[in-house]
């Protein structure tokens, strides 16, 4: 059975569009279920709260430089590393959202979780979501390359839908 998936504008900023990733069948988005497993958990507050932050503050201020991202593979994640996070006083964040940096302007959010372990492997919440990151930005990167998948500014153009291919 082939699974498709669908690219949707989850967040307009002056400097970055941000977008999310829909999963044929699932009942929403891989950003929202990212915030839904977490909005109400007052124990991650404040680092749900660190990750909005600079999610605006990249979106409106800065742009999506490198620099403001987690190397991960193929994939990147959010908070910035924390050299770049002491800026705004923030010094740990202890969940990680992935995403697929295209541009200095279209950043792609996937989804996340909590990081319990020094690395990835090591936290049981996270692997699925940074595999399929990094199986998503391999797709993406393939099709910017084909000129299936163009970037205009920060507006993703010439694409419906994205079979998943394993």
């Amino acid at each position: 059975m082939k699974n498709f998936v669908t690219i949707h504008l989850f967040k307009a900023f002056d400097l970055v569009n941000y977008y999310t990733l829909w999963t044929e069948g699932k009942p929403q988005s891989e950003t929202d279920a990212f915030f839904s497993r977490f909005e109400q958990n007052q124990e991650m507050a404040d680092d749900l709260n660190v990750l909005v932050t600079w999610i605006a503050e990249i979106g409106q201020n800065r742009g999506a430089k490198l620099r403001y991202f987690r190397f991960e593979n193929d994939a990147n994640a959010l908070p910035p590393p924390a050299r770049i996070m002491a800026e705004l006083g923030d010094d740990y964040c202890r969940l990680r959202l992935y995403c697929i940096r295209l541009s200095n302007n279209v950043v792609i959010l996937v989804n996340g979780g909590l990081k319990t372990g020094r690395t990835v492997q090591d936290s049981p919440d996270l692997l699925a979501k940074f595999r399929f990151a990094n199986k998503m930005a391999n797709q993406l990167v393939d099709l910017m390359a084909t000129g299936e998948l163009e970037i205009v500014d920060k507006y993703i153009m010439n694409i419906e839908a994205i079979e998943l291919i394993d």
